[in-house]
């Protein structure tokens, strides 16, 4: 049986800038595309703190979720992208401030430089009950 996929949509977050969906749900999981730590409209992104970034992230996310009736506490796994791992302290801290007991799953993947200069990149994956 073919399951259908419902495109996701969330006016408090950035629109996506590229052909893919904010987020997708497929049965009682929604998938969060990557959301970047600054946008296009972020004047300087060297000037936004990596916590910033983080929490600006993890905030879209939060707001996604929201849309399918989930919360912060239903992510069970996030990947982060950072350019450099020098941040990944920082990283850890403000990941870490934003869950609070909360652990997903997650991994951080060093990757090249990412779009708007930012510093961070996370993708989710949410369960939807």
């Amino acid at each position: 049986m073919i399951q259908k996929l419902t495109e996701i949509r969330c006016a408090d977050a950035p629109p996506p800038g590229g052909h893919y969906a904010q987020a997708v749900l497929h049965r009682d999981t929604l998938y969060v595309s990557g959301q970047l730590g600054v946008t296009g409209d972020t004047p300087d992104a060297e000037l936004v703190s990596i916590a910033d970034q983080v929490a600006f992230a993890l905030s879209n996310i939060e707001a996604i979720a929201h849309v399918v009736g989930a919360a912060k506490e239903d992510v069970i796994r996030c990947t982060i992208y950072v350019p450099n791992v020098e941040h990944w302290g920082d990283v850890n801290r403000a990941y870490a401030a934003f869950f609070d007991t909360h652990r997903p799953a997650r991994s951080i993947v060093p990757s090249g430089s990412l779009h708007y200069g930012a510093l961070v990149e996370i993708e989710a994956v949410v369960a939807v009950s």
